[in-house]
């Protein structure tokens, strides 16, 4: 049950119909890292953030294509030309920081969207978990773009109100396990080994096969596949455990269960749900999915008494973890990586009446 975000021309015709207040204030609540203020303004936010991050990703990766393009013909026409080195190196110096104005204007508009459909996304979520009123306010948009013969924005806002929350029944509630997701993370390690194995070849040919006087040549494949093989390594460490379990999370009447850092409790023990954005040091700018990923946290009693028994390394991660969003019982939650959070926290409420918060 995915949030239900405008897209196309409709994402760009509601944000039009926006007064020009709400768009300000939208911007201004995408750059501190919150919801904003009103129902309608988070569903137009995210609609109109998504579609332009995702025209502006592909800019990001058309932009290097013609640039290669241009710098090939502009090498064609000096090598015909017999242009003088000086000239030729000046050329190449405006032409690379051309290349670097646009790149980083481009990426900077991107990050910008992306931080507004990220605003939006925790709008419409916390509306869909009951945490705000539902009823969007006509004043966000702008009366002179609506016609009278048409059914006004605010009653064409296709998000509802949670039901009333029942109290907790875990034995009705049964067993749930969250599956985990993990043909994108296999993809993209499979990627970075392809990589690494080829400057490998590539290193290991000029070696063999090459004069000796090309030896320094070798160095353009042994340097990035030497960083790519210890990024390959580091993401392993990381994530190995998660890869080795089908399950995320585990939910019984008896308690909850993380297969993979080995840590389970009980319900009893569980004080509060809590909600909060991912937070990954220039996440944005890497990937755009990290935008609407969720992080939900089961804040524990005695939280270290987890980490007994685990090793030096998984106690230092989960201390991490521990100190970015109050608890080492965490889940992700994300369409991509297991379930959408507006499935996610229903499901929780099943075990527990803990209080659900946002921070």
């Amino acid at each position: 049950m995915g949030p239900n975000i405008p897209a196309g021309r409709d994402a760009r015709d509601a944000w039009r119909a926006l007064s020009s207040e709400a768009r300000r204030a939208a911007f201004v609540a995408a750059g501190q890292g919150i919801a904003p203020p009103d129902p309608g303004l988070s569903w137009a936010a995210a609609g109109y953030g998504r579609l332009m991050a995702r025209r502006l990703r592909i800019a990001v990766l058309l932009v290097p294509l013609v640039f290669l393009v241009v710098l090939s013909g502009l090498v064609a026409v000096v090598v015909t030309a017999s242009t003088n080195l000086t000239v030729f190196l000046f050329a190449i110096v405006l032409f690379l920081t051309a290349y670097l104005v646009v790149i980083l204007n481009v990426t900077r508009r991107m990050r910008r969207y992306q931080r507004l459909y990220n605003s939006g996304l925790l709008g419409i979520e916390a509306v869909q978990l009951g945490m705000v009123d539902v009823a969007p306010s006509p004043a966000v948009w702008d009366a002179r773009g609506q016609s009278e013969f048409t059914v006004p924005y605010q009653a064409r806002i296709p998000i509802t109100a949670p039901p009333d929350r029942l109290p907790a029944d875990p034995v009705g509630a049964g067993v749930q396990e969250i599956p985990a997701r993990r043909g994108a993370l296999i993809a993209q390690l499979s990627a970075y080994a392809a990589m690494a194995l080829v400057f490998w070849l590539f290193a290991a040919v000029v070696l063999v096969v090459g004069r000796r006087d090309q030896a320094a040549l070798a160095a353009v494949g042994i340097v990035p596949a030497l960083l790519l093989t210890l990024l390959l390594a580091l993401l392993l460490v990381l994530v190995g455990p998660s890869l080795r379990y089908r399950v995320i999370a585990r939910f019984t009447p008896a308690g909850w269960e993380l297969p993979a850092p080995r840590i389970s409790g009980s319900w009893a023990q569980v004080r509060e749900i809590r909600v909060s954005s991912l937070t990954v040091r220039r996440s944005n700018a890497v990937n755009a999915q990290l935008a609407g990923y969720r992080v939900v946290a089961l804040v524990v009693d005695d939280p270290e008494r987890q980490l007994a028994g685990l090793s030096s390394l998984r106690r230092y991660l989960i201390r991490r973890t521990m100190k970015k969003y109050g608890s080492p019982v965490t889940i992700v939650a994300s369409p991509r990586r297991s379930i959408p959070l507006v499935d996610l926290v229903p499901m929780l409420q099943r075990y527990t009446d803990a209080p659900v918060n946002w921070s």
